[in-house]
């Protein structure tokens, strides 16, 4: 129990560490705009190349991670998540930048998918969803790190040095893994590659990965694409708040995701006991997230700024997924399976990041440095909307989504 204790310890620091790098440009955006001369939209593009990168590694990673285990992988793509940085924190050219958010994207690719891999192989089935509640929530401090720490760091440090920091905590985490993760078992190296990623068609063929996935691609990618980049700006420009107080919004986010993911675990390991399926909560848990925002978009700041603790709270719920899909295909394909369902939410987070900004572009900045409050309706309308189409489109998918030991 200890070792199982540690290990997922170290995996939590991992993903921490990637939730900061994740949202650390949400209270840098000053910074970042005046010493680069950014506008929001290339603002919304740097920033979200990190995930679309998270994407784009998402199926490779599923492959090794079931053929070499979360060890191996974890240590490579933290090295060069590193290696990233400092080429991020060096550099003043946007093109260098984006490579290097390219790399940083790539390099903490793994961080929860190892996490949720060691929770399989480390902890008892009925555990599962709670682990990996645990691995999520915990590692959402990154969030909590990127407010008022971060901005307290900026006291002493320029940006650069801020990123410098934190970048020597990646490697203590290397250091860490190497030593006290174990050997792992559970692996399969006899398969060529070619052949783990003709298994992805048994994924990519079952009806209700296109059922569920979209809905939790939307929530999450939303949650992730605003929460990490956008809320700061909106409490500024909408909400008109003081730097100081812009820092306390998202650490009051920062709580509210925190809790909501473990929260959402702890409830799906109780609620299992009375036979109450797992996608039942989840479903619950999305449709409160989805319309958490029509107060945010269309009712005054004043009363907008508290349902953003809602939508921090709700907006990971699809963390009930993994271990639904993990039942549903085996733990010989959990990984490739669960990390389709992560590609999906990094690609929808990159696309909602950039488009926040773009559609900022659009309209006449505010005394030429403010930006419009109305863009941010515009933008926040057009996720409304597309939320609620992918909602239809699951409860009508919902005959895809019952494995055969669930009560549904």
């Amino acid at each position: 129990m200890k070792q199982s204790v540690l290990i997922i310890t170290i995996f939590i620091l991992g993903y921490l560490l990637a939730i900061i790098f994740r949202s650390i440009n949400g209270i840098l955006a000053p910074n970042l705009i005046a010493d680069i001369n950014l506008t929001a939209s290339s603002l919304g593009f740097l920033t979200s190349t990190l995930l679309i990168a998270h994407a784009l590694a998402q199926i490779p990673l599923g492959v090794y991670l079931d053929s070499h285990g979360p060890k191996k992988v974890q240590i490579t793509l933290l090295l060069l998540a590193a290696f990233g940085c400092i080429i991020f924190a060096l550099s003043s050219n946007i093109y260098v930048m984006t490579l290097a958010r390219l790399m940083i994207g790539v390099g903490f690719s793994g961080s929860l998918m190892s996490g949720f891999r060691a929770v399989s192989m480390y902890l008892k089935p009925e555990n599962a969803a709670l682990g990996n509640g645990i691995i999520m929530s915990a590692g959402q401090v990154g969030l909590l790190v990127t407010s008022w720490p971060t901005e307290y760091l900026l006291n002493f440090f320029s940006w650069r040095g801020t990123y410098g920091v934190f970048i020597i905590l990646i490697f203590i985490v290397v250091f860490l893994t190497y030593i006290l993760i174990p050997k792992q078992g559970y692996t399969d190296n006899s398969k060529p590659v070619i052949d783990r990623l003709r298994d992805l068609k048994i994924v990519l063929r079952d009806p209700s990965i296109w059922r569920l996935g979209p809905l939790v691609w939307i929530t999450g990618g939303s949650h992730i694409a605003l929460l990490t980049l956008w809320a700061g700006p909106w409490f500024s420009n909408v909400a008109n708040y003081s730097r100081d107080d812009v820092a306390t919004g998202l650490t009051i986010n920062a709580i509210a995701a925190i809790s909501g993911i473990f929260l959402s675990g702890l409830t799906a390991k109780i609620l299992s006991k009375f036979n109450i399926s797992i996608l039942k909560i989840l479903t619950i848990i999305l449709i409160i997230h989805i319309f958490s925002l029509i107060p945010i978009t269309f009712f005054s700041p004043s009363i907008g700024a508290y349902f953003w603790i809602i939508f921090a709270m709700t907006g990971q719920g699809g963390i009930l997924s993994y271990p639904w899909v993990t039942a549903k295909f085996g733990m010989a394909l959990s990984s490739r399976a669960n990390t389709i369902v992560n590609l999906g939410t990094f690609v929808i987070a990159f696309f909602i990041q950039w488009l926040v900004g773009v559609v900022i572009d659009l309209f006449p900045l505010i005394n030429g440095i403010t930006y419009n409050p109305m863009a941010y309706n515009v933008s926040f309308m057009i996720i409304l909307a597309i939320q609620i189409m992918v909602l239809c489109w699951y409860f009508t998918g919902l005959r895809h989504l019952r494995l055969h030991n669930e009560r549904t």
